[in-house]
């Protein structure tokens, strides 16, 4: 499985070279993306439950969680080498290429396609991954585009659940979507240059 970086103001080349260097990390380490990305998640769930004694991941885990931290560090790097250093970031963020169609779309791309998911549903059935996937890649140059993704979701989840309500009609709950939309595509227009 792929990987994907994502870091505001990087060129395509920079993450291209970032994505690579964390590849070689776990190449050398003879681990896949998978397994070092499932090492993490796992950690982070053996914490959010409080570190519970009886369910200590193995010493494979943390081995594999520290391998996917050297993966970020080496993508910073690779990624970031010509970057004067007031400008250097601290972090980078990778995350397995799962759903290309959705994580590469472009900006017009990926609004053209929350619209159609919100046009071809009935308002039965459960938010979409793919929805949130496709917010977060028309907001990703935002400094902070959780509320606007966000509402999206949420006027999303009203919608997609309109189903357990059949007496309350659904077309309105499409339309909040749909609006939330349209927030989303304004707040990240482009100015046009003159």
């Amino acid at each position: 499985m792929d990987l994907l970086l994502k870091l505001r103001g990087a060129s395509a080349e920079e993450m291209k070279r970032g994505v690579d260097a964390a590849k070689a990390v776990l190449d050398r380490a003879g681990l896949t993306a998978e397994q070092a990305a499932g090492a993490a998640f796992e950690l982070e769930g053996w914490d959010i439950d409080g570190f519970p004694e009886d369910r200590t991941p193995s010493d494979a885990v943390f081995e594999a969680n520290s391998v996917w931290g050297d993966a970020h560090q080496a993508a910073l790097g690779a990624c970031c080498a010509d970057w004067p250093a007031d400008k250097k970031p601290v972090a980078v963020e990778l995350e397995l290429l799962i759903d290309p169609e959705a994580q590469l779309a472009d900006r017009d791309t990926a609004l053209a396609k929350l619209r159609a998911i919100v046009e071809a549903k009935d308002g039965h059935g459960h938010a979409s991954n793919k929805l949130l996937i496709l917010a977060y890649r028309v907001a990703e140059e935002l400094e902070n585009a959780r509320d606007l993704v966000s509402d999206v979701t949420v006027a999303y989840t009203r919608f997609a659940h309109s189903g357990f309500y059949p007496d309350e009609p659904i077309e309105p709950k499409r339309k909040a979507v749909l609006d939330a939309i349209d927030a989303l595509e304004k707040a990240t227009e482009k100015p046009t240059s003159r």
